[in-house]
């Protein structure tokens, strides 16, 4: 009698194998990602599981059916470590949620179940057994078993489920998708397992539960290859040039980062596998948030770059993630940055000027209301130009000017902003300012004038007006009645220095 024979009822186990297989093959080309290598193990697992149980079911002596019996465990019991594995890379992929200790430790259990397998005559702690030769069907299950097999392989299995059923209960769109696919993938097969624990037996004299397990796992495999399913870099790869200067970042439907480019990496100081699973953010603490609508300004360090992210989609038109590219804009960003401080500045003092002022004084008024602040406003007439533009030529005049606004932007605090309106007129903007300091405002303008006199100009001399929001008005109120309490002040210096109207000296 031949020690294997071919029956029908192995053919179920026989075309699932080939299915297996089939998977196995379409994954190999992607094995250098983590959770594409944890998904190979767990094919492999089945193959063995069902390598065992077709040569158990084609085997006619009794030894060689225990034999083959036995192999299948190989594949049980690998296959819970490889779906945990599976989930934690796919949900939390970074930083390597199953380093080496770990997965040792997962594989503790099933090793010592597996040994007290193959050691069972000398125990008996996994099966037990009334003749001499052990057969299938005939034996009971003792402790070891149900705690090596039957609880920590299936709760493993639970385990990982709940962990997606947790993340597909959040997700949206083609993410909550994937995730189905993967809960069918271990739900299908977990009943079935149970049926056959409880003596039910779908497909009739073998067990099913192999079977069950690669053709839940075929849509997962054929999303990968077909979709892009658990991997949204395929899908995007024709968006990302390797070697462009602009750094590009593909993230899946959670915002994680699947694949980058050179300049990407480099950007990160990090090698592109270190990225991989992690948010942007975790790497850029300064990442911006990013819409579909507008690019983003990124400020990183002292550049500036301009991000700009679309969507990828599927053959199907879901959305499976974005593709990020980033661009440096630092040169252009200071080239703006140049035109509007000289669209905002006095050319020849280095002062704010008109356009700058009306600008700072609607912002700092409005703080001021908000914040119930005090706001001084400061007009300033250089007395004295005209002369020294008349007697001295006008380069001395800007001179004069070059000067006065120097040492007027470095009387006053740095939270205080002085300006040059035009001609002989300056005006500075007191933030918190307070109604007692009217003296000491005036004070510090007299020793800007003073500090001109002493570089050369001895005729010099600022008359100052200043008003106060709230207290007396607003806008450009305040302005007119700063600049009448300047010509008030310009007219009692005229008085004092030349005496009263009509009056000779």
């Amino acid at each position: 009698m031949p020690d294997y024979v071919l029956t029908p009822i192995i053919t179920p186990l026989l075309l699932a194998q080939v299915v297996t297989l089939l998977m196995i093959g379409t994954v190999l080309p992607r094995v250098g990602q983590p959770v594409h290598r944890a998904f190979l193990v767990l094919l492999l697992g089945n193959s063995v599981w069902l390598l065992g149980n077709t040569l158990t079911n084609m085997a006619a002596p009794p030894a060689l059916r225990w034999h083959w019996g036995l192999v299948e465990f190989f594949g049980i019991l690998t296959m819970p470590v490889a779906w945990v594995a599976l989930v934690e890379r796919y949900l939390r992929p970074h930083p390597e949620p199953l380093p080496p200790r770990r997965l040792l430790a997962l594989l503790v259990v099933p090793a010592v179940t597996l040994l007290l397998m193959w050691t069972n005559d000398a125990h008996r702690l996994v099966w037990s057994y009334t003749t001499e030769l052990p057969q299938w069907g005939m034996v009971r299950r003792n402790v070891a078993y149900w705690l090596g097999v039957v609880v920590y392989a299936n709760g493993l299995l639970v385990w990982g489920a709940l962990q997606l059923l947790l993340a597909w209960r959040s997700a949206r769109g083609t993410d909550r998708a994937q995730l189905a696919v993967m809960l069918l993938a271990a739900v299908v097969p977990f009943v079935t397992n149970t049926l056959h624990l409880l003596g039910f037996q779908p497909l009739p004299g073998i067990n099913s539960t192999p079977v069950s397990f690669a053709l839940s796992l075929v849509p997962v495999a054929w999303g990968m290859v077909r979709y892009g399913l658990l991997r949204v870099a395929p899908l995007a790869h024709r968006q990302v040039v390797e070697q462009l200067a602009d750094a590009v970042f593909v993230l899946d439907t959670r915002g994680r980062i699947v694949e980058t480019n050179v300049r990407a990496a480099q950007l990160a100081g990090r090698p592109p596998a270190d990225l991989r699973g992690r948010h942007p953010r975790d790497l850029f603490p300064t990442w911006p948030l990013l819409t579909e609508q507008a690019p983003a300004e990124w400020r990183f360090g002292k550049e500036v770059w301009e991000v700009q992210p679309s969507t990828v989609h599927n053959a199907q038109g879901g959305r499976v993630g974005q593709a990020v590219v980033a661009r440096d804009v630092t040169a252009r960003a200071h080239e703006h940055a140049r035109v509007q401080r000289l669209a905002h500045e006095d050319a020849l003092t280095g002062l704010g000027n008109r356009r700058a002022f009306e600008a700072d004084l609607g912002r700092e008024l409005a703080r001021a209301a908000r914040h119930g602040l005090c706001l001084g406003i400061v007009m300033i007439d250089l007395d004295g130009l005209k002369s020294v533009n008349d007697h001295q030529g006008h380069a001395s005049g800007d001179e004069l000017l070059a000067a006065f606004g120097r040492s007027l932007a470095a009387a006053f605090r740095s939270g205080d902003r002085a300006y040059r309106l035009g001609g002989d007129e300056f005006a500075v903007l007191l933030a918190q300012s307070t109604l007692a300091g009217q003296p000491s405002v005036q004070e510090r303008v007299a020793r800007s004038a003073a500090a001109v006199r002493d570089r050369g100009f001895p005729g010099i001399d600022a008359s100052v007006g200043i008003a106060y929001f709230p207290r007396d008005g607003t806008g450009e109120d305040l302005v007119r009645l700063a600049d009448l309490r300047m010509y008030e002040d310009k007219a009692q210096r005229r008085e004092r220095r030349d005496g009263p109207p009509g009056v000779e000296s």
